[in-house]
């Protein structure tokens, strides 16, 4: 029989009624309520009995705290008490209980002892803040000479008692100054700065001294990620095993809807679910926090801001899009409810190792860490709660997470519409690796998702190994080559012989006049100058500036580079990279958007990506190169889609990078001539219009060089 297709409209409304209808089936079940409502009201108030439990025993809390203060030499120990004892507070030596008995019990007691290694004393809670002074030896209390001296505060910022320790010594210190300038100033014709005293709290960070111990910020965003992943649990085994179990799954799939249509709607379901468990959750969680007074005890004199609370619950959502749809996909593949419970006890202990390894204080967000799933959203949770994430890190693992999500939908939606799995009893995973029969013009956007969803990793892994590969800048060159063709080389090229992608296509000449070939190298010779003054503007909008030691990298960096050969830097450094670059980008990437995407959609997405992609290089010009090679990506992908291949854009790819590189092989001819090798000084105005010129005169030959109907045959991209 013979169906007529519906409209677009009718079509959308089919699949909101769906979606509907499976939330209303979800919702009304028991097992959902007690998970998105009774668990959070009754969990978080016994964490927080338990919490309470542990700073009681953490911290031996007692009705008059004790507080012990460290010095490197007794002088200044015996000048510290004299000194608080003039503001008022009476400090006695370690151990000295008679004189502890005769204090003001209201008053918390201060004892002094001395070590030379006070930092180490701190991290093994043998002291509750270290003193050092600046000059050392040389403090006086007479009124009639000047004082001027620094005193640091170290002090452990995860561990209570030290900054209520250091906040208490800091109170008295301050009341001291006032006291010691207000006789300073009865004395006549003496000069005196206004502080005596200057007060530097400097923390001191836990480098594994408390072994086994646990990240306590960590716990936070761990807990309301774990709670959201149990939210979503139910839901997606009763959507796919539990209906094919019913028998009720091929009726659905019968029905006018496409079949993506009736995943889409599954999927929409399991994560509002996902998401409503995670709001219920980090809604409790706040108020427990708030009402119990842990604000500053987790996250420190700030406390919790509703910036970081939104925050982590953009992280969730992030979380909740990438986690449902993998528990969809291992869900699709069983036969039973039971048996999609056995297939995620495994899944769910692979996902939580690593966000278990994230609780420990000592781990940083940094290296593999980035791109690893729950882990990195742990540990960027813990930042963010603790206003210390950095833009470059949020960026990797957002990037990376959106990554993982569009891989897990597109494994989703394989596995659900395989016909193994919707109307046999045998597994669908076979039907996921299955070569397609015929080969491919182009990858399709799953694939190239998943392709990049394994470079990304990949690079930073490599990237890390890269940086331990010594001091020898020959060694590092080469294996930077190595890394580029691993990385924007091999992976596209195994992606395309699993997929039977041809290669052909997309390197394929269309017999243009030399005159692309021409117009390609000019585009490079003179496009620098628009991205370098890009970098300009972009730096000199967010005020950032060079430090020194910024500077001086750099510049050792580029005395380094001209020991080398020019022609093997340009190899290593400029055609190496632009080759396989464009290999992936242009040759890859770009043909797998554009055969579901518009043009521009795909031009963009490609160059947004090769843009992050040199993003994950540290470099305090990050920002600016992002924005740099976003803009010549633009540019390559234009003339990609122009001439149907991406030989010019490897032309124009070199000569730009080249361009970059050479003007360090003549620093002093071109410094001589006014400019700058440090992306610190603007061109001049006769290079930038000069540029801006030719870009336009090479982008209007280039044009009228190509045919229109090159780029929709010849690219492999349409037919």
């Amino acid at each position: 029989m013979n169906v007529e297709p519906s409209s677009s409209n009718d079509r959308i409304r089919r699949l909101g009624r769906l979606t509907l209808k499976e939330l209303r089936e979800i919702l009304r079940d028991r097992r959902t309520i007690i998970t998105l409502v009774l668990m959070p009201l009754l969990m978080y108030p016994l964490l927080s009995v338990a919490f309470n439990q542990f700073f009681v025993s953490q911290l031996n809390v007692v009705k008059t705290p004790r507080y012990k203060l460290g010095f490197d030499q007794e002088r200044e120990g015996q000048y510290f008490a004299s000194l608080l004892h003039g503001a008022g507070l009476q400090v006695i030596n370690v151990g000295d209980e008679q004189a502890a008995a005769e204090l003001d019990s209201d008053k918390p007691i201060v004892e002094m002892g001395f070590t030379p290694q006070l930092a180490e004393q701190l991290r093994e809670y043998d002291i509750h803040v270290g003193i050092r002074f600046e000059p050392p030896g040389r403090a006086h209390l007479d009124p009639r000479h000047d004082l001027s001296i620094k005193v640091e505060l170290l002090y452990r910022d995860d561990w209570i008692s030290s900054r209520e320790a250091a906040a208490y010594v800091e109170k008295y210190l301050s009341i001291a100054n006032e006291r010691f300038l207000d006789a300073r100033l009865k004395v006549l014709h003496v000069t005196q700065p206004a502080a005596a005293i200057r007060v530097v709290r400097q923390r001191v960070e836990d480098r594994g001294a408390t072994a086994g111990g646990v990240s306590i910020t960590a716990i936070v965003p761990f807990i309301l990620i774990l709670m959201t992943v149990t939210g979503a649990v139910y839901p997606a085994i009763d959507l796919t095993a539990g209906e094919r179990e019913r028998g009720t799954l091929e009726v659905l799939v019968a029905a006018p809807i496409p079949r993506l249509g009736v995943l889409l709607a599954k999927y929409v379901a399991v994560l509002t679910v996902a998401l409503l468990t995670a709001a219920a959750n980090m809604l409790t969680m706040t108020v427990t926090i708030l009402v119990g007074g842990f604000g500053k005890l987790l996250f420190g004199e700030a406390g919790i801001s509703a910036g970081a609370i939104a925050a982590v619950f953009a992280l969730l959502l992030l979380f909740a899009a990438f986690f449902s749809a993998v528990l969809l996909a291992v869900t699709s593949t069983a036969r039973s409810f039971k048996e999609a419970q056995a297939y995620l006890i495994p899944l769910m202990l692979v996902a939580l190792a690593p966000g278990v390894l994230s609780l420990m204080p000592d781990v940083e967000l940094s290296g593999l860490l980035l791109v690893t799933p729950l882990a990195n959203i742990v540990l960027l949770g813990r930042d963010l709660l603790k206003l210390q994430a950095s833009a470059s890190a949020t960026a990797i693992v957002v990037a990376s997470t959106l990554l993982y999500a569009g891989a897990a939908i597109g494994v989703a939606a394989r596995v659900f519409g395989a016909e193994s799995v919707l109307y046999s009893s045998q597994s669908g995973w076979s039907d996921l690796f299955r070569a397609p029969r015929e080969s491919q013009n182009a990858p399709t956007i799953t694939a190239a998702t998943f392709c990049l969803a394994f470079m990304l990793p990949a690079y930073i892994l490599l990237f890390n190994l890269l940086s331990q590969a010594g001091s020898d800048l020959v060694v590092q060159q080469i294996s930077g080559v190595v890394m580029t063709v691993a990385v924007f080389g091999a992976i596209p090229l195994v992606a395309c012989r699993l997929r039977r992608v041809r290669i052909g296509p997309a390197f394929h000449w269309p017999h243009h006049p030399i005159a692309v070939f021409a117009a390609a190298l000019v585009l490079g010779l003179s496009f620098w100058v628009i991205s370098y003054e890009a970098v300009q503007v972009i730096h000199h909008l967010r005020g950032a500036t060079f430090d020194g030691k910024s500077l001086e990298a750099l510049q050792e960096f580029a005395g380094k580079l001209r020991k080398l050969p020019l022609a093997f830097t340009l190899l290593t450094m400029a055609l190496v990279p632009a080759f396989f670059e464009e290999w992936f980008f242009r040759g890859y990437l770009f043909p797998a958007l554009h055969t579901k995407t518009t043009t521009a959609t795909a031009i963009v997405v490609s160059a947004l990506a090769f843009g992050l992609f040199h993003a994950i290089n540290p470099s305090p010009l990050a920002p600016e190169r992002v924005v740099s090679t976003t803009l010549v990506g633009l540019v390559l992908g234009w003339v990609r889609w122009r001439t149907g291949s991406v030989l010019p854009g490897m032309v124009l790819h070199g000569v730009n990078n080249a361009l970059v590189l050479v003007p360090v092989f003549y620093e002093k001819q071109l410094a001589e001539l006014g400019i700058g090798t440090l992306h610190t000084e603007h061109l001049p105005a006769a290079w930038i219009a000069g540029g801006a010129i030719a870009v336009c005169v090479a982008a209007l030959v280039l044009f009228l060089s190509t045919s229109s109907e090159n780029h929709e045959t010849s690219s492999g991209v349409r037919g």
